[in-house]
């Protein structure tokens, strides 16, 4: 334990790492695109494919849902002087208060209440979000309705589900990551959605573990303890779920986020984009394994293979590295992840890079904005960032024996976070580790290809519930 402790303390005397920026990932230089015949080539292959293959959503539900009610909560908490985005929200809320999914939910008596405009506002938004009926504010977001089918209401873990076996085909695997606290809770909407459908699929729970929680250190760099003499731990952030996704043993596994899903309804789009994004990694995945068992046999007889998928994938391998057969075995052999990338438009959060590290290599990552060093010059390459956060990644995760890599061995850990955060009033600060997409998978072979944005729609306020993405058709 003290060599965990001071194995932390040394990252936060260090500061946050440096990232050296070279250029942001563009169209074409960094970012590529599918085309027409790739809709047409790729979903029927996938389909094809898919039946050889066991395959897994990873899907990280842990999060609290009470942030997507910060503004209730910031009008609960007070009784005059509203700021006036809490009173303008307050008001659109209620007046579109038929529109959300948990309306089916609300007691009666609140519904004639506010059909009839007598309704106490006050209490009504307490029902909601407190835990006087509905606790919204206090479920993960997963636990939250999200959408409505007629009568039926559908949270995102059921959501999830659906679509993801309209993409993977019967008895696809979900892996969620959740708080503990709530799992039977989990487990009931799941087996109801099983009950409803009869879908055939599988679920599997993990939680964080504790052993990665970080220790916390005060304003002076002394781990802070309870009185019992027991030391004050935080998560250390969805980075810590490398090791979750390390112990899945599937050919492919689908990242997503809990809350970036859409009504079934506006969904087509997504679930082709997912077949596609799955086609283009089983076909690239094929085309790497050929190269790395020509790599190691005796003979040189790869050098087409690698100049073809350079040029097919734009890797940015040069003449120097064509001619470097270790270079080139380590290169190919390792994790692969695709990446279906949005535009930005105006969303928080990171994106593509292409980043130099402290050995002069360059390469493609996803770098989040707090990073990224205010200096002007790297400040204004992160200005001309085109593209956001992965929405989807696709991975394999054997090797081209079918073998799993140990994902561990592929992490770059001079990329963590340093946190700073307050604690019954006094400072602390700790460390999360490297982000999942993020340091976590540094050194995957990476590919980011562009994506429609309807594929994108998270959910970060109740408000974004009113999206037409989330929304049931009503012809």
């Amino acid at each position: 334990m003290e060599e965990q402790i001071q194995a932390q303390l040394n990252k936060i005397t260090a500061g946050n790492p440096t990232i050296e920026l070279v250029r942001p990932c563009r169209m074409e230089d960094g970012i590529l695109s599918f085309d027409s015949n790739d809709t047409l080539q790729l979903i029927p292959f996938f389909d094809k494919e898919k039946e050889k293959l066991d395959i897994t959503f990873f899907i990280p539900a842990s999060g609290s849902g009470s942030r997507m009610f910060d503004t209730m909560f910031d009008y609960l908490n007070n009784t005059k002087d509203y700021k006036p985005d809490t009173i303008k929200t307050v008001e659109k809320f209620l007046n579109s208060i038929h529109e959300f999914a948990f309306f089916n939910k609300i007691p009666i008596n609140y519904k004639k209440e506010i059909k009839l405009g007598t309704v106490n506002i006050r209490d009504l938004v307490e029902s909601i979000v407190l835990d006087k009926h509905l606790n919204l504010g206090g479920l993960p977001k997963g636990l939250i309705p999200f959408h409505r089918y007629g009568k039926f209401i559908i949270t995102p873990f059921q959501e999830h589900i659906i679509q993801g076996s309209k993409v993977a085909g019967d008895n696809a695997n979900f892996h969620f990551t959740i708080n503990p606290q709530f799992k039977g809770e989990i487990e009931e909407t799941i087996q109801i959605l099983r009950a409803i459908t009869g879908i055939e699929f599988n679920y599997f729970f993990s939680e964080q573990n504790e052993k990665t929680h970080a220790f916390a250190f005060d304003k002076n760099n002394h781990p802070v303890k309870f009185k019992d003499g027991a030391y004050l731990k935080r998560p250390a952030g969805h980075g810590a779920l490398i090791h979750n996704l390390n112990e899945i043993d599937s050919d492919i596994v689908f990242i997503k986020n809990i809350d970036n899903i859409q009504h079934y309804s506006k969904a087509k789009n997504s679930i082709q984009t997912q077949k596609i994004l799955g086609g283009k990694l089983i076909q690239f995945q094929q085309k790497v394994f050929a190269i790395v068992r020509e790599l190691l046999k005796e003979n040189n007889d790869y050098l087409k293979s690698i100049e073809a998928i350079n040029a097919e994938y734009k890797l940015g391998l040069s003449k120097e590295d064509l001619g470097n057969k270790t270079f080139l075995i380590h290169y190919f052999n390792r994790p692969i992840r695709i990446c279906g990338m949005v535009k930005n438009e105006g969303q928080p959060g990171g994106g593509p890079f292409w980043v130099r590290d402290k050995d002069g290599i360059t390469s493609k990552q996803i770098i989040e904005k707090s990073q990224i060093d205010k200096n002007t010059e790297q400040l204004n390459i992160s200005l001309h960032a085109t593209h956001f956060n992965p929405v989807y990644l696709v991975c394999g995760l054997k090797n081209h024996k079918n073998e799993k890599y140990d994902l561990h061995q592929f992490k770059n850990e001079n990329h963590y976070f340093l946190v700073q955060k307050k604690n019954k009033g006094k400072s602390i600060k700790y460390i999360e580790e490297p982000g999942l997409w993020n340091g976590a998978m540094y050194n995957w072979l990476t590919l980011f290809y562009e994506i429609d944005s309807n594929c994108f729609s998270p959910v970060k306020t109740i408000m974004d519930l009113l999206h037409p993405l989330h929304v049931e058709d009503k012809n």
